[in-house]
């Protein structure tokens, strides 16, 4: 027999009820109860002002960071045969961040304003893992998103920080474009809105453990709320509404003409509801096209730009009103790109990418380590993550539970605080490091670049006459680049 959408879902256990405002999509296998609905509907007061809120952006498909975060001085950065070559950025359109040896890619006109008047601009650079060494979409992501090698956890990390900080909570985490893997709880529900006058409520069944029990509760007319599976539908349904009801007065239609579709309109989502106070301290948005294995030039800058104007829209609301000292975004990806251009004009992927922290509390400058770009320290032509992922997350995680200690019991164990929101005082770093090393390479044309690496500076020499240039990077690492 053919089953139609509603009908299948019905089967599945998914109840699916028709609004004003369009369908609302409940999981009836895990009712949220009137007990943890009524502690988080707005009768219970808004988030309080003061309590730090994260807007995670998941660039999905592996962003390159090397044309993102760009080290003109590198020499292997242009280099034709083993760099970025012809997809690199040329040098004067570079954007300088001012008091680095860096600059940003041109489309990030927004962001390089953002770190010469701000100061809450971070870069965390070298960011990835070394415990897998994925270069697979699939298994990166995977580990990306439950920050856990065990391959038994199906949690995400900030489901696994809502389970302790508001169980059962319906209004714990806001995914903006489907269920996102990293919310993923145990306990708590995911909170999908692609707008804030029509939402679906629901939990992605593959990620829960239980629903096989359920599934067979079924045939003999059992469920979660009472033994009864209409008991569970009810419930979830009349609580539907009062959490739809709570959405809907967030909304504000001119917040959606302002931003841009896409990544803006998710943020506009997540902006319209920060200000209303919606008790969620954990919204995620993503925006796919990151896998740039061709034609890089064109569609890398179109991304870049993109995000540039969600984030220049995003912030023009928040800083404007009372939580622009709560709220930080942090933007990820699976992992970065190989260092060498491939034949197709775009790059393969890669490892060691870099994370972008901004916004409130944030002590804005580079952290972490850059990884070492020349061939011998390259991992089939990847950059070696020198700064575990999983010290960003502790440092999010800290600052949102306001605790050094929570990163290392949402996390399993402990990582590196990077210092992010506490100042340049608390040591950078995170991961381990490469051994001190010196190496001496001849580069393509007859260049000569030496390069020692010790656990924390880096000097890199590089000598192509007659000019000279010498920089001094955060952290007291100096760069002096001779070139043509």
């Amino acid at each position: 027999m053919e089953l139609d959408r509603r009908s299948f879902l019905r089967r599945c256990g998914i109840l699916v009820a028709a609004t004003a405002s369009g369908n609302i999509g409940l999981d009836v296998f895990t009712p949220l109860g009137r007990s943890a609905l009524a502690a988080a509907l707005p009768g219970a007061g808004p988030l309080p002002t003061g309590t730090p809120i994260l807007v995670l952006i998941d660039l999905q498909g592996g962003n390159d960071a090397v044309n993102m975060l760009i080290n003109p001085s590198d020499p292997w950065y242009y280099d034709i045969a083993r760099g970025h070559g012809n997809i690199s950025i040329k040098q004067s359109t570079i954007l300088p961040l001012a008091g680095t040896a860096y600059g940003l890619h041109p489309s990030l006109t927004w962001l390089a304003s953002r770190w010469a008047n701000n100061g809450d601009l971070a870069f965390v650079q070298g960011s990835g893992e070394n415990v897998k060494q994925e270069f697979s979409h699939f298994a990166a992501s995977y580990y990306r998103n439950v920050a856990d090698f065990s391959g038994s956890e199906g949690r995400g990390w900030l489901g696994r920080y809502n389970d302790i900080v508001g169980p059962g909570s319906p209004f714990a985490s806001v995914s903006l474009n489907g269920v996102h893997p990293a919310l993923i709880g145990a306990q708590t529900p995911v909170l999908t809105i692609a707008d804030v006058a029509s939402f679906s409520f629901g939990v992605d069944y593959r990620w829960r453990t239980g629903f096989l029990g359920a599934w067979q509760a079924m045939g003999a007319g059992g469920g979660s709320a009472g033994g009864s599976m209409l008991a569970a539908a009810t419930q979830n349904i009349a609580d539907s509404f009062a959490t739809q009801a709570a959405v809907v007065k967030t909304n504000n239609p001119t917040y959606n003409s302002t931003f841009a579709p896409g990544l803006g309109r998710q943020l506009a989502q997540a902006a319209m509801l920060i200000q209303a106070g919606f008790p969620s301290q954990t919204y995620v948005a993503a925006t796919s096209g990151y896998d740039t294995h061709g034609s890089e030039a064109w569609n890398h800058a179109d991304l870049l730009k993109k995000l540039d104007d969600a984030l220049k829209a995003f912030f023009a609301i928040i800083n404007a009103g009372p939580r622009a000292n709560d709220v930080f975004v942090l933007v990820t990806s699976e992992f970065g790109r190989q260092q060498t251009a491939n034949a197709s004009a775009g790059c393969d992927h890669g490892q060691a990418g870099v994370n972008i922290v901004l916004g409130g509390g944030v002590s804005g400058r580079m952290y972490g380590q850059a990884p070492l770009t020349d061939p011998a320290h390259r991992l089939n032509d990847a950059l070696v993550p020198t700064v575990d992922f999983r010290s960003v997350y502790a440092t999010a995680l800290n600052r949102l539970a306001r605790d050094a200690g929570t990163g290392a019991t949402v996390l399993g164990q402990p990582f590196a605080d990077l210092g992010i929101f506490s100042g340049p005082q608390v040591p950078a770093g995170g991961g381990t490091p490469p051994p001190a090393s010196t190496t001496t390479t001849t580069v393509p044309g007859g260049s000569t670049t030496t390069t020692t690496r010790p656990a924390e500076t880096t000097t890199t020499t590089t000598t192509k006459p007659p000019a000279s240039t010498t920089t001094t990077m955060p952290g007291g690492t100096t760069t002096t680049t001779m070139r043509k």
